[in-house]
């Protein structure tokens, strides 16, 4: 004869077995991923769209696999660390930063969050990796090789503007990837007979005062390289570029887009979307200090027309025939 106390055992066993499916069809949570740049979220929109696209093609659904929590510092960099620490404290599965500084700031406050940079200059003489090769602490990513295309951009705009003998070149002087970049422009340029005057932006005031400043030297071109606080004011750089009416080469493919001359550098968008092949490795468990870092495969000449006929200038044909974008 049953009992009802084995009635009810059985009956908690049907209820248990038929809530078991149900449980396992439960999705895991969405990983959040963390972003910090020093830029406008405007600017920075591309590239992060680059980045889901990159994530879709490795079968990863946004608001069902993951979420990315933003936070840009809009060219201020006094709200940096703050912005970087509250990010960390959100507590993240993963932190990506485009570069240096967003790289050193992150690395700096967590040692174990996972970090990935998209186009850091020199990850290992920041400290934030013991070689490319096997990193070894918690961040991993892409460089730009941002010194050595230096001098090839002080060449591109002498090839473009064959009477160009003096430039003025545009640096921040407290980014240590704006002064080395600097430093290897200049070291090129007496080989390319052009004398270079080297001109500080630290601020929005700044700005202005150094385009009197090299009109006030009669540069003949300007170079402007990249920076945390250089990259953050794109349209105003490029605005005093334009009013100037003389050529310019710029360091990001943004200022070109933003109504820059021509710039030669990694495609932002592509490093972007290779970035999502780290982000995939590490949040399925892989270490980032035992992933490579690796170097741009995609570089691009860009050429805005628009801009060149707006200030009178004409682009050769056989610099025209290398540009991989030209903006009509």
């Amino acid at each position: 004869m049953t009992t009802r106390r084995e009635i009810l055992l059985a009956l908690s066993a049907c209820t248990l077995c038929a809530a078991l499916p149900a449980l396992a069809q439960q999705p895991a949570p969405a990983r959040r991923i963390g972003f910090f740049s020093g830029s406008s979220e405007q600017a920075m929109a591309p590239n992060l769209a680059a980045f889901r696209e990159g994530m879709t093609e490795l079968r990863w659904v946004y608001g069902r696999d993951y979420l990315i929590d933003a936070r840009f510092a809009n060219g201020v960099a006094q709200a940096g660390p703050g912005l970087a620490a509250e990010l960390v404290a959100s507590r993240p599965d993963l932190l990506l930063t485009p570069a240096d500084p967003g790289t050193r700031m992150l690395a700096q406050i967590t040692k174990t969050i996972p970090i990935v940079f998209t186009s850091a200059q020199d990850p290992v003489g920041n400290g934030v990796a013991a070689s490319l090769r096997r990193p070894g602490g918690n961040a991993t990513g892409l460089t730009n090789i941002a010194r050595e295309l230096g001098p090839k951009r002080l060449q591109l705009l002498k090839e473009a503007f064959p009477r160009v003998a003096h430039v003025a070149l545009l640096f921040e002087p407290s980014d240590l990837g704006s002064v080395s970049q600097a430093k290897e422009i200049q070291a090129a340029a007496a080989r390319l007979g052009v004398r270079v005057s080297p001109i500080e932006l630290r601020q929005v005031a700044d700005i202005d005062a150094a385009f009197k400043r090299g009109a006030a030297l009669r540069a003949q071109a300007y170079v402007v390289l990249t920076g945390f606080f250089i990259n953050s004011q794109q349209k105003a750089v490029a605005d005093g570029v334009l009013r100037a009416r003389i050529p310019a080469m710029f360091g990001t493919t943004a200022f070109v887009e933003a109504g820059g001359l021509m710039s030669y550098a990694p495609s932002s968008q592509d490093q972007f979307r290779r970035t999502a092949g780290y982000a995939d490795k590490i949040l399925k468990g892989a270490k980032p200090g035992d992933l490579p870092i690796e170097q741009p495969t995609r570089f691009e000449l860009l050429i805005n027309m628009k801009t060149a006929k707006a200030m009178g200038l004409t682009i050769p044909q056989s610099i025209l025939l290398r540009a991989d974008r030209v903006i009509e």
